[in-house]
């Protein structure tokens, strides 16, 4: 019987150290509450995660009533900025997420009115891929909170200590942590950039640091980026057809009956993607059914917008300037 518990113990005792570790480690800060969750982290954190326990910090205090949806293309959009176009007394609030989709915008809005938040003034921001996702995730990048009620805690926490376990990750945070230096190996774990992103503590906009770059020498910086292709060749031609699906009318439904419970003047926009695919005539359709003409409000496809690489980060995000005149455009 000794023999056999102390066979346990050798086999259990590293893995409670671990977790130990891991916990008091908190590296994806949701095992904690922090005052700041964005202090140059070089892991990268669950967007919709860090953004609801800033909103419930603040909402209080603060009083938020206008809010921002999308993905990270949707932070081109500054509070400061739509907050011009919005009722002089307007609150608002970036309730972004890293690829956030149609089902996690619903979540968000379904958890503002649980919460009985007010939800005067909307801003969507929309593309093909948002449309596209129509499920729940379980990725420790992309899980929603337990706030929203639609994942245990059992497959929240363990989504991060799964995360915790990868031992590519952990080698490459470990390695980084202690020699400062950043290798190559590292790219898909570690965050290193010239300039980090900036974060806004109370209405939570984000600013990239690639702007510093730029701002020092564009013309290096997008030759260079056209070297390692990150500019292609456009038009891109599309490998799928985004169809219309069940899932997705129903969520569009709910989103429009939230609207309307609130009396929340909205505006949804589709993005002047780089890759100029525009949106499908039918999803065009769709949404002019459910949320009438005169609220959406389409740049896909190839205009004035899209076609100079100078209003592009890279090809994915689109910079500030170019949601400033599309917001001049809509209101």
């Amino acid at each position: 019987m000794k023999i056999f518990l102390k066979k346990l113990a050798f086999f259990f005792i590293p893995i409670i150290l671990y977790v130990i570790i891991v916990l008091s480690l908190d590296i994806f800060k949701i095992f904690k509450d922090y005052e700041t969750y964005y202090n140059q982290d070089i892991t990268t954190l669950n967007r919709t995660y860090v953004s609801t326990k800033i909103f419930l910090k603040n909402k209080d205090s603060v009083n938020y009533d206008s809010f921002i949806f999308g993905s990270s293309r949707s932070q081109a959009f500054k509070t400061p900025i739509w907050k011009h176009y919005l009722p002089e007394k307007s609150v608002p609030f970036h309730y972004d997420a890293h690829s956030e989709d149609l089902y996690g915008i619903y979540k968000k809005l379904e958890f503002l009115d649980h919460l009985n938040s007010p939800i005067n003034h909307a801003l969507i921001i929309i593309d093909r891929e948002v449309l596209a996702g129509t499920k729940k995730r379980l990725n420790h990048l992309y899980i929603n909170p337990l706030e929203f009620n639609d994942v245990s805690k059992y497959q929240f926490y363990s989504s991060y200590i799964l995360a915790n376990l990868n031992p590519r990750f952990m080698i490459a945070y470990t390695d980084f942590c202690f020699f400062k230096t950043y290798r190559n190996y590292m790219k898909n774990y570690v965050r290193m950039d010239k300039y980090p992103d900036t974060f806004t503590p109370i209405f939570n906009d984000s600013y990239y640091g690639l702007t510093k770059e730029i701002k020092e020498d564009s013309l290096v910086y997008y030759n260079k980026m056209k070297q390692q292709g990150v500019f292609y060749q456009r038009p891109k031609a599309s490998a799928l057809i985004l169809k219309v699906t069940n899932k997705e009318i129903e969520l569009l439904n709910k989103i429009q009956s939230l609207f309307d419970k609130h009396h929340t003047n909205y505006k949804i926009v589709i993005s002047p993607l780089y890759d100029q695919i525009p949106m499908e005539e039918e999803q065009l359709q769709l949404l002019y059914s459910i949320f009438g003409k005169k609220n959406i409000f389409d740049f896909s496809g190839k205009n004035n917008l899209t076609e100079p690489i100078s209003n592009y980060f890279e090809s994915s995000h689109y910079k500030p300037n170019v949601a400033k005149i599309i917001l001049d455009s809509i209101y």
